[in-house]
């Protein structure tokens, strides 16, 4: 099989799979959070807050970027298909006139901040340098398909406007009106999961540093708000017409 071939060949099969990457996260935070020495680094002022501002930061962003750019997206466009490629119009304004990847971009971002609270810089190092090995091969993927499907219109596109790190002096903007309604519908399944993800941090860093499980009422009650949206989000989907008719 050619190497040009065998790159997309993986990066669809990473697509399909790439929802995996929280429960791959919350797997290799349990060794590192043994591995850190939580009661040094804290005894650090303000190491903590500086973290968690951080983080918190980098999140925010990262969830800002999607939400911006799936709020003005056209309805079956390249980016928002969940398990294989699919794109109905080739979207070049607004923040694609910037970056070709703004969804990935966001969860680069989020990601960033997510291993940043487990405070241990090298994993954050070797995690984004994994995640960046992981969605170039499904951008890859995902530019020859557009590729094939749009020819000339995607080539132009793509030679003006980088693939990962945006370049603000080419924006052109966007005459799609922002959509909550799209935005609730697509982006709620990936709030729950930067949610769990924290909570999971929080309470394994706690239960480290405790030598004991450590599971609070705020951490209980943290886990119910998560629960109840995730269910309120699931009920409207499925029992009502509010997200109809949306991809």
């Amino acid at each position: 099989m050619a190497l040009i071939d065998s790159f997309e060949k993986s990066g669809n099969f990473l697509f399909r799979y790439r929802g995996h990457l929280p429960l791959i996260l919350i797997i290799l935070s349990i060794p590192v959070a043994f591995l850190t020495p939580y009661n040094q680094l804290h005894k650090i002022e303000y190491f903590q807050f500086s973290i968690f501002v951080g983080a918190f930061i980098f999140i925010a962003l990262g969830h800002f970027i999607r939400i911006h750019t799936v709020g003005r997206r056209f309805m079956q466009s390249s980016g928002r298909n969940r398990s294989h490629q699919v794109a109905n119009n080739l979207n070049t304004k607004g923040i694609y006139s910037i970056v070709r990847h703004p969804l990935y971009l966001g969860n680069g971002f989020i990601w960033l901040g997510l291993t940043c609270f487990l405070e241990n810089l090298w994993f954050s190092i070797i995690f984004i340098l994994v995640f960046w090995i992981y969605y170039e091969r499904i951008m890859f993927a995902e530019e020859q398909f557009l590729s094939r499907k749009f020819g000339d219109d995607y080539c132009k596109w793509a030679n003006q406007v980088p693939a990962f790190i945006p370049d603000f002096k080419n924006y052109q903007s966007s005459a799609n009106l922002f959509s909550w309604r799209i935005v609730l519908k697509n982006e709620y399944p990936g709030w729950i999961s930067t949610a769990t993800t924290l909570l999971f941090i929080f309470v394994l860093k706690s239960s480290v540093v405790e030598s004991k499980f450590h599971f609070t009422q705020t951490d209980f009650i943290f886990a119910g708000i998560i629960l109840v949206f995730g269910i309120t989000f699931k009920f409207i989907k499925k029992y009502t017409t509010f997200f109809n008719p949306m991809d």
